[in-house]
């Protein structure tokens, strides 16, 4: 773990995205405005989201009204980092499928910008374990935790590395090894021993980094998204503690719900939402996080700009975002104005930004190319 990090603590999450027998058909989308389509796409975005049809969900829970962060958000399953997912006792583990340092997950020819959560050289710190499969680690053992779901193969030949389906075991069974992990991490090597499995690292795509803003007071993380394609939904429960409620809807079922103000969708799981919108059928989701897995991802740190009639959320790209921000996290960067949203998005060109007026009126700017061949999200809603 990186003791270098003061006011952010490194976690893992997974979004899981599953597919369903019959598709999902949207018929609510009657006022999306798609602000963040290009100008070729415009005339027929929202044609196309309000029959948009989804043959896949993705798992969404609750966080109890009792958290100490982000109380009552719906969030991917995920959480913060264990020692013993930096483990060197993981290596005999894996011995059977690969061994250090790349463990087959394939190699990332993304340049200096590497997200430093995953360049670190965990090597320095005690740990033969990179940090592209302890987080993987992380994940999968959070979502264990969080819903019941064991993302892991069992302790075969090589030739099983492409499968990314979740095994199903005796429910007795992993609900008592489920209680040993949420006491100590440290069981969820002793759960892989004793069911002879490991940890499915492969079936999870790198996907995003996120930094919680400074200006959010109390925990700070500094998270890594994956992503996993199943074919099919798994046994599903949340734990009642942390999480009071799983839901399996599609992409756009959440931002519809979180439009109407039926929940609350944090920010970055809002993002990620509307970038699978642009991504319906599972095969093509699959394909996409597959292909553009070796080009990594850029770290995200969000910058708050405060104007007279709300504030907007500035991603790295946007003209007025910091060429130089405090990633110590010893300070806050609020950008403040006297100017309304409006004027101040149309003195610039270049535009990456979610502007907000309340919890429920959200809506994203932007015009530049998405770094790492990734995608920009597509369903977009404000409520003016």
């Amino acid at each position: 773990m990186n003791r270098d990090l003061r006011f952010w603590k490194e976690a893992a999450t997974v979004i899981l995205a599953a597919g369903v027998r019959s598709s999902f058909v949207n018929t609510s989308a009657t006022s999306t405005q798609a602000h963040s389509v290009p100008k070729g796409e415009k005339n027929n975005a929202q044609s196309c989201l309000e029959t948009a049809v989804f043959d896949y969900t993705v798992l969404m829970l609750q966080r109890s009204a009792k958290s100490s962060f982000m109380p009552h958000a719906q969030v991917f399953p995920g959480g913060t980092v264990d020692p013993s997912d930096f483990s060197n006792e993981w290596i005999q583990m894996f011995q059977p499928f690969c061994e250090p340092p790349n463990f087959k997950i394939g190699a990332v020819r993304q340049p200096a910008k590497r997200p430093p959560i995953l360049a670190m050289d965990r090597r320095k710190l005690g740990s033969e374990i990179p940090g592209e499969v302890a987080f993987r680690i992380c994940a999968i053992r959070e979502t264990f935790e969080e819903s019941g779901i064991l993302l892991v193969k069992p302790n075969a030949p090589d030739k099983y590395l492409k499968s990314q389906e979740a095994i199903q075991y005796d429910q007795k069974e992993l609900a008592k090894w489920r209680l040993l992990v949420q006491k100590n991490a440290e069981n969820f090597i002793k759960l892989c021993r004793e069911l002879d499995c490991i940890p499915n690292i492969w079936a999870l795509k790198e996907w995003s980094n996120w930094l919680t803003p400074t200006f959010l007071k109390g925990k700070r993380f500094d998270a890594v998204f994956f992503i996993c394609c199943l074919q099919e939904i798994p046994f599903t429960l949340h734990d009642g503690r942390e999480t009071i409620q799983h839901n399996w809807m599609s992409p756009l079922d959440f931002i519809e719900g979180y439009n109407s103000g039926k929940f609350y969708v944090p920010t970055p799981q809002w993002y990620e939402l509307g970038r699978l919108c642009r991504l319906p059928h599972l095969q093509d989701l699959q394909r996409f996080s597959q292909d553009r897995a070796s080009d990594g991802c850029e770290r995200w740190f969000p910058i708050r700009l405060i104007a007279s009639d709300g504030s907007a959320i500035l991603y790295p790209g946007d003209e007025l975002y910091p060429e130089d921000p405090d990633y110590t996290g010893e300070r806050e960067m609020d950008i403040s104005s006297s100017k309304t949203l409006e004027q101040l998005r149309l003195e610039v060109t270049r535009l990456h930004r979610i502007e907000l007026r309340d919890q429920h009126s959200t809506a994203l700017y932007v015009n530049i190319e998405p770094p790492y061949k990734h995608v920009h999200p597509l369903m977009i809603k404000a409520q003016l």
